[in-house]
């Protein structure tokens, strides 16, 4: 960890490592919020399926149509939101989604409607990904960036090991007290999770307090945010010049392509175990590991990030997802449910890398929230028919093999966009 002398007095008192840069407090909040906004996730989500449905007599489409309400809300909200993060920073932005996120949760707790559903768990998605999670990619791309893969690698764990630690306690909740039960528990570990470690220690910019990106000791001669960018060879780049780039538009339909697929697999996956004959304990376990997977192998994929393009990660997750898919139609046993596990685990380990960081490693830092919040309708607008299709399917043929079919051709395409999703500068490019 590089370090400065010490912190200033403007930021947070109640950092108690002076000599430390304080990105890491920025890293340490992300972490956090990162673990605690799960729920809103497919894996977590996919543990109240069944217990819901049978309590309440609602279909997976219905299910479905909530999950995709939310990744709509979430889309439509990132515009708005990455130009406030731009401006202003994270700190006021997490605050507010957390306290938010908490109110839906205990709504979720005692909704009878699948309109309740639907609005509660659609506006908690939706202020998860335009808020929480896209104020903590902003906050650390800003205050990191030689360091950048390993920093999104630790948040990417952060936000894994929530999903690995999250199913085995909230199952054994909603075994012994029911599922409002478990919705409670969770909103009190959101709390102390995202509120309160934002309150504390979110701030904007290192610049803002008289520090630079990475733990860099102040020099006159690189003082400005475009200064220490091309430092460390990173072009800044505003959404009207990215906007001119074929690149911006392939990373969209590569995107929009991963997320249509694994939002829908993530959501329905342990049901599409349940429904191939595995027991309930059995299909959340198999779920466990490949989220274990995931959060064993993120770090090391942020690590490697910062020697090679992030476009060659990307190809490798959706040629990983490609054969999960194919494993995913076969999971009758518990044996091919680990195999899916292990494939689908590695993939989402390197998405959760590649995912948090491609526009910044290829447009830079100073316009990240807005490049990505121009973006985020796109590729949310066309992620929400992955669930609610995966989820008809599910109603109308009792399983999701034709599902996961229909997904794997959709990796074939995300894979094509990466590959044509070449690096650009502006030393080189011509509109």
């Amino acid at each position: 960890m590089n370090t400065n002398s010490q912190v200033p007095s403007r930021i947070s008192r109640f950092w108690p490592f002076k000599s430390i840069y304080y990105g890491w407090a920025i890293v340490t909040a992300s972490m956090l919020s990162a673990a605690a906004s799960v729920p809103m996730q497919g894996p977590i989500m996919g543990v109240f399926q069944r217990p819901i449905q049978d309590d309440l007599g609602w279909t997976s489409t219905s299910i479905s149509i909530g999950f995709a309400i939310g990744s709509g809300m979430g889309g439509l909200g990132s515009v708005w939101v990455g130009k406030i993060l731009d401006q202003r920073g994270a700190r006021g932005v997490t605050i507010i989604s957390g306290s938010i996120i908490i109110g839906c949760m205990v709504g979720l707790a005692s909704m009878t409607q699948v309109w309740h559903f639907w609005g509660l768990f659609g506006l908690a998605r939706g202020t998860a990904a335009a808020g929480a999670q896209l104020a903590t990619m902003v906050a650390l791309a800003s205050w990191f960036v030689r360091k950048r893969g390993r920093i999104v690698g630790l948040l990417g764990v952060g936000q894994r090991v929530g999903q690995v630690i999250m199913p085995i306690p909230i199952l054994t909740i909603i075994v012994t007290l029911g599922w409002r039960e478990a919705w409670l528990a969770l909103a009190g570990f959101a709390f102390l999770a995202i509120v309160v470690p934002s309150a504390i220690y979110m701030r904007r910019r290192p610049e803002d307090y008289g520090l630079l990106p990475d733990g860099q000791q102040v020099q006159e001669d690189i003082s400005t945010q475009s200064e220490v960018s091309e430092a460390a060879g990173e072009e800044l780049w505003s959404l009207e010049e990215a906007k001119k780039t074929q690149t911006l538009w392939a990373l969209i339909v590569g995107q929009a392509a991963v997320i249509l697929a694994v939002n829908a697999t993530n959501l329905h996956i342990t049901a599409s175990f349940i429904d191939n004959g595995l027991t309930q304990e059995a299909a959340v376990t198999a779920t466990t590991i490949y989220l274990a997977v995931a959060a064993l192998s993120v770090f090391g994929w942020g690590l490697v990030m910062e020697h090679v393009h992030t476009r060659l990660l990307a190809v490798i997750s959706v040629s990983l997802y490609f054969v999960s898919m194919l494993f995913a139609i076969f999971a009758n046993s518990f044996l091919v449910a680990v195999l899916f596990s292990v494939a689908y685990g590695s993939a989402l380990g390197v998405w959760t890398v590649v995912s948090r960081m491609l526009f910044a490693n290829y447009f830079g830092r100073k316009s990240f929230g807005t490049i990505r919040g121009f973006a985020a309708p796109i590729m949310s607008g066309v992620s929400m028919i992955g669930p609610i299709f995966a989820g008809a399917v599910r109603d109308y043929t009792n399983n999701y093999d034709l599902a996961f079919s229909i997904f794997s051709i959709v990796f074939i395409i995300a894979l094509v966009a990466f590959a044509i999703a070449k690096p650009v500068s502006k030393k080189t490019y011509n509109p």
